[in-house]
């Protein structure tokens, strides 16, 4: 990392060394840290992936925790615009990542091996991006009236594509780590998860070109956001039929 940030980071060689104890050399199984630190952990399991040629994977849990100012190693990585324990996590990964594919960059592949995937997701836990049905409320005309104005538009402001798309990917039964892909229909753009199982459309506006074109790929499932049919009664009924018409065993909106 260029500078001490960690007061006692663990060695990760000797972090490797367990790990060869505890899993099959041909299987892959999953590493979970629930106290990450600086990621000593994931550098272990991609240090075990290369010299095995296997693909481990490594789950990291880690608070965002402020760097102290006042200790030496707060303070120096403070200086290298690392402000939490979970900023130091990242770029480590990030680091150890680049470090071993650098080591593998102009290496011939005498033994015909496949490409390792060394790629990471980092996710943050926060309250879902759709704003909850709240049924406290007094039960007269007027809060319901304006409880159901409040829902006319019910994603939580400043949500990103990715923040809805994998809160509907869990909601969908579908692990973090499901393959993910962007695909285009009609000029928009939609996500095939788990090759085509299932394609989350998060378009505001949807079109009945688009859902001809979704519907043509014979997914198993599909979800949009309601809002994309903007209180077109008629083009949502007709998105009903034509998924129907292909297979398509459920269509739902959020």
């Amino acid at each position: 990392m260029g500078a001490k940030l960690f007061d006692n980071p663990k060695d990760h060689e000797e972090i490797c060394r367990m790990l060869k104890y505890v899993l099959a050399a041909s299987t892959n199984e999953i590493c979970l840290d629930f106290f990450a630190g600086s990621g000593t952990m994931a550098e272990a399991v991609l240090q075990l992936n290369k010299e095995r040629n296997v693909n481990h994977k490594f789950v990291l849990v880690q608070l965002p925790e402020p760097c102290n100012p006042k200790e030496k190693s707060g303070k120096a990585a403070l200086n290298t615009g690392l402000r939490t324990i979970a900023e130091i996590t990242k770029e480590r990964v990030r680091r150890v990542i680049n470090k071993i594919n650098d080591e593998e960059a102009g290496k011939l592949d005498l033994d015909g091996t496949a490409k390792q995937d060394r790629g990471f997701r980092v996710f943050k836990l926060s309250e879902s991006n759709f704003k909850p049905w709240n049924a406290n409320v007094p039960h007269d005309s007027q809060t319901l009236e304006h409880q159901l104005e409040l829902h006319i538009d019910h994603i939580r402001p400043d949500r990103t594509a990715d923040d809805l798309l994998y809160e509907v990917l869990l909601k969908s039964g579908f692990p973090l780590t499901t393959p993910v892909e962007k695909v285009t229909f009609a000029d928009k753009t939609a996500f095939s998860v788990a090759s085509g199982a299932l394609f989350i459309c998060l378009e505001r506006t949807l079109t009945l070109e688009l859902i001809r074109a979704m519907a043509e790929a014979q997914p198993e499932r599909v979800v949009c956001l309601d809002e994309g049919f903007a209180g077109n009664d008629q083009l949502k009924a007709n998105a009903v039929q034509i998924f129907k018409t292909k297979g398509v065993t459920s269509f739902k909106t959020v």
